[in-house]
């Protein structure tokens, strides 16, 4: 009894207001076919991104030193156990001026056998001074191929202590598989938002470290992207990229104070020198006609308050340096991967 008369109320409560279940019961519905939908997909979608990745030859990890990477850092992570290809890179966020306004981009050196780019106008780069240009940069702006760009360092050091050159000609433009979505990144200078790539032959680069190194996996093309499978292989050759990281930062620091080092010993000699010179004795001079001779200018010698600075303070930085504990180690990132992140 108490059961039909919970059934009776019941639709009467959806017939006095059968608009308002009829609403709920389309949303409700409508939800259902849309989660339906996406997790049906969400295989298709993998092995589409999956797909892209592997004919653009995305690198499974890059890796990063505190202090720069050299070649000895790269032929390290080349030996490892699983890492089937190592190649080093240089990259740098730059300004440039567009519209009245400053944008930030992120310089990329373009590598010979990863991440390489699709060309959607133009061609690629080939030769110091000429640069690719992200498509979707491109388009929001009135920059068009063919033109010049001109970088601004964003900093107090100027563009030339990264780059051969300010200025780069747009000779193509372009996407890159290390950006999937819209989000270029994140920068530390300008506003802090990168607002897209520029592609520079590594020749464009003058900075004496590496900034970054691409890593392939051994068995990494035949997993999918996104997968436990595919995360398993990354988790291993990256822990086995980090646990060399604090030999390689020894190394790395080592050889930065041995240079510094040797600065120092050329400053030394060099204000020794000018000591030297500033003490030893003026030449007399010859016996002057009769006449009133006029006043001799007075006989200086180099000035050595800039050197005696420049020493001062390499010895101050050098002492400091070597009196704190060394925080250098690798980094390791990835675009596949999200617990590895990017």
């Amino acid at each position: 009894m108490k059961k039909r008369a919970l059934r009776k109320d019941f639709y009467m409560e959806i017939r006095k207001s059968l608009g308002r279940f009829l609403s709920i019961f389309f949303i409700v519905a409508m939800g259902v076919a849309f989660f339906s939908g996406i997790r049906a997909s969400e295989p298709d979608l993998r092995y589409s991104g999956d797909a892209y990745f592997d004919r653009n030859h995305l690198m499974d990890l890059k890796v990063m030193g505190t202090l720069g990477l050299t070649e000895n850092d790269v032929q390290a992570i080349r030996s490892l156990e699983g890492v089937a290809q190592a190649e080093p890179g240089y990259s740098a966020d730059v300004m440039v001026e567009r519209d009245g306004n400053q944008k930030v981009l992120h310089v990329s050196s373009i590598l010979d056998s990863m991440n390489q780019y699709t060309v959607e106008e133009g061609r690629m780069p080939k030769k110091d001074g000429e640069c690719l240009i992200d498509q979707d940069f491109i388009q929001g702006s009135d920059l068009k191929v063919g033109d010049e760009i001109t970088l601004i360092s964003g900093t107090k050091d100027p563009v030339t202590d990264t780059f051969t050159k300010e200025t780069f000609r747009i000779v193509g433009a372009g996407s890159s598989p290390e950006y999937i979505s819209f989000h270029r990144g994140s920068s530390m200078i300008g506003n802090g938002e990168v607002s897209g790539f520029l592609a520079v032959p590594k020749e464009s680069f003058v900075t004496e470290a590496y900034t970054e190194c691409y890593v392939s996996v051994e068995g990494a093309e035949e997993e999918t992207a996104f997968t436990e499978e595919y995360d398993q292989k990354m988790e291993k050759v990256a822990e086995r990229i980090e646990s060399i990281g604090e030999r390689q930062g020894a190394l790395r620091a080592e050889e930065i104070r041995e240079d510094a080092k040797e600065e120092l010993s050329d400053a030394k000699a060099e204000l020794e020198e000018g000591k030297k010179k500033a003490a030893a004795p003026a030449p007399k001079a010859a016996p002057a006609p009769a006449v009133k001779p006029a006043a001799a200018p007075a006989v200086t010698g180099p000035d050595l308050s800039d050197d005696a600075e420049l020493v001062a303070v390499m010895t101050a930085a050098i002492a400091a340096y070597e009196g704190s504990a060394t925080s250098n180690g690798l980094v390791v990132r990835s675009i596949r991967r999200v617990g590895l992140g990017r």
